[in-house]
């Protein structure tokens, strides 16, 4: 079977290109998308011209607003979905943005640029850090202390003018440091509270270290509370409460009296007593 082959006539009015089927005089504009599978036919007499004035423009529709949350799926690189875009209604004019995309797909293998073992063998708690005398880096120990407690506190017995409540041992640090302390007490005194006494916590000498903290004493009273303030005294050197890398220390907790002629008593209850250890800057090995 022949399928026709049909020959189609145009026409040119107003500088607008027609179509014209002489069966019913029917013209079509050319710039009509056959393969959109829809056409209007205007009737119109021999020579005459039509159109369809009942279409006609309507007004602005309503503006939308988009929600501030938008629905994202994040796919793999290597996920074939396709990247899709679609507005969900969510009441009135509001619609929400529905996104799916891939993820980057991942970078090639890096590479460090800095080879650690140039500088030494890495060290556990040692970091890298900028040498401050040569170009390049050094390992140093990282400058953080920790918190040290005793094992166990003294009462004081009756009748003494001195004693040791408690001990706190560090063990050495890879850096120089001062021990920070921190304590308190009940001190009672006995008979006519002729007494006054102080704590005081000294370094790496039960009783003639350095003194690195202290609380002051009231004579008179039944009970004192004494609170332990850290610290050497006024006017100390730089090495007077210093403990250099690589040496354990030692800090006592000590109830001293000061002056007076009655004693006093202390209850392990009633005390406690810590060390921090503040490193010195500049001083990792």
């Amino acid at each position: 079977m022949t399928t026709p082959t049909t020959t189609w006539n145009t026409t040119t009015i107003n500088g607008k290109q027609f179509l014209v089927v002489d069966v019913a005089s029917f013209r079509i504009p050319l710039d009509w998308d056959p393969s959109s599978n829809m056409l209007i036919a205007i009737g119109a007499p021999i020579g005459g011209y039509g159109n369809i004035p009942a279409l006609l423009q309507g007004p602005p529709g309503p503006t939308i607003t988009l929600d501030d949350e938008i629905n994202l799926t994040l796919l793999e690189a290597t996920d074939p979905t396709p990247d899709s875009a679609t507005l969900t209604l969510l009441g009135g004019s509001t619609y929400q943005v529905n996104l799916t995309i891939h993820k980057a797909p991942a970078g090639a293998p890096g590479t460090s640029a800095l080879d650690p073992t140039v500088y030494g063998t890495p060290v556990s708690k040692k970091m890298l850090i900028v040498n401050s005398t040569a170009d390049g880096f050094v390992y140093a120990a990282q400058l953080c202390g920790d918190r040290y407690v005793p094992s166990t506190i003294n009462n004081t017995p009756a009748g003494n003018p001195l004693y040791t409540l408690c001990s706190v041992s560090i063990p050495a640090q890879l850096f120089d440091w001062r021990p920070a302390v921190r304590g308190q007490a009940i001190i009672t005194a006995t008979g006519s509270y002729n007494c006054t006494t102080d704590l005081i916590a000294r370094l790496n000498n039960e009783s003639a270290g350095n003194i690195v903290g202290r609380s002051f004493g009231l004579g008179g009273v039944s009970k004192q509370h004494g609170v332990l303030s850290a610290g050497p005294p006024a006017g100390s050197a730089d090495t007077y409460d210093r403990v250099y890398a690589g040496n354990a220390a030692v800090v006592y907790l000590r109830a001293e009296r000061q002056s007076g002629t009655d004693t006093f008593t202390t209850t392990a209850a009633q005390t406690s007593f810590s060390v921090r250890v503040d490193p010195i800057p500049g001083t990792g090995t």
